[in-house]
């Protein structure tokens, strides 16, 4: 193996509550439907964040505090 065929970058949302110091409580099914409207919307526009040539290879979803972060590792093969 000669090393990575890849490049990579991530992309990165903070996305906080508009009310300083909310939480949302997970368990709730009112924060929960909120939490998932965001998240599509966040996804929706994601294509148009992607520059050309670069793929998405994996993401995620975590909070820290109230805030809730997610990440886009993108990838595209290096030029040969």
């Amino acid at each position: 193996m000669k090393g990575h065929r890849y490049e990579y970058k991530v992309l990165v949302e903070y996305l906080n509550p508009e009310e300083r110091g909310v939480v949302p409580h997970l368990t709730l099914e009112e924060h929960q439907e909120s939490l998932t409207r965001i998240i599509g919307d966040v996804f929706s526009h994601l294509p148009e964040s992607i520059p050309e040539g670069w793929e998405v290879n994996s993401h995620n979803i975590t909070f820290s505090r109230n805030t809730m972060i997610i990440s886009v590792l993108l990838r595209r093969p290096l030029a040969e």
